[in-house]
C-alpha cells in the first residue's frame, strides 16, 4: 500500500514537472525578425530583432543583432527608455553615423521613430527618416510613406578625394 502512494506520487511528480516544462517553454515569446539593416559599403549587415510578452499584446524587447562574414558577431539590447535620448545603431570613434530615437514610443501601441544619419562627414549635416513601428494583430511591422518594409539599405555617399564621407539615402524595401 506505501509503495502504490509512492508510485502514485512519483508519476504525479513527474507529471507536473513535464506538464510546467512544457507551458513555461511554450509560455515563453519567440524572437523575430522585424528589420535588416545593411549597406553598400561592406558586406556586414544587422538585424532588428524583437520579442513580444506571452499575450503578444507588448514588446519586451528589442536586440539589434550585427553579422560580419554571415556570423553574429554582437547582440545589443535596444532599451525602449532609451529611445527619447536616442539608440547609437553605428559610430566610429566620437562620430555618430546612425541613431534612432523617438518621443511618443510605446510597448504595446509602437509610436514614430526616427533614424537620425550622418549625411556628409565633412560639414556635419545630417538627414532623419521618419517612420512608424505600428503593432498590429500579426505583431510589429515598420512602416515608411505608408509603404510597410523588412529592410533599410544604407547607400553611402562617396567623395573622389575622401571616398565614404557618410549616407546618402537609406531604401526602405520589401
Amino acid at each position: 500500500m506505501q509503495k502504490k502512494r509512492i508510485l502514485a506520487f512519483i508519476s504525479s511528480l513527474i507529471f507536473s514537472l513535464i506538464f510546467s516544462f512544457i507551458f513555461s517553454f511554450s509560455a515563453n515569446a519567440a524572437e523575430k525578425l522585424l528589420s535588416i539593416v545593411a549597406s553598400d559599403i561592406d558586406t556586414d549587415f544587422a538585424k532588428i530583432i524583437y520579442e513580444m510578452d506571452q499575450d503578444e499584446r507588448q514588446i519586451i524587447h528589442l536586440y539589434l543583432d550585427t553579422y560580419h562574414n554571415s556570423q553574429l558577431t554582437t547582440r545589443n539590447e535596444l532599451k525602449a527608455d532609451e529611445l527619447k535620448g536616442g539608440i547609437i545603431l553605428n559610430q566610429k570613434d566620437k562620430i555618430i553615423i546612425v541613431r534612432m530615437y523617438s518621443d511618443n514610443y510605446d510597448s504595446e501601441r509602437g509610436g514614430i521613430i526616427y533614424l537620425d544619419t550622418l549625411y556628409n562627414g565633412l560639414n556635419g549635416e545630417r538627414r532623419e527618416y521618419m517612420m512608424d513601428l505600428a503593432i498590429d494583430k500579426n505583431g510589429p511591422v515598420l512602416i515608411q510613406n505608408k509603404i510597410q518594409f523588412h529592410k533599410m539599405n544604407l547607400v553611402a555617399k562617396r567623395s573622389k578625394v575622401f571616398g565614404v564621407i557618410g549616407i546618402e539615402k537609406v531604401k526602405f524595401e520589401n
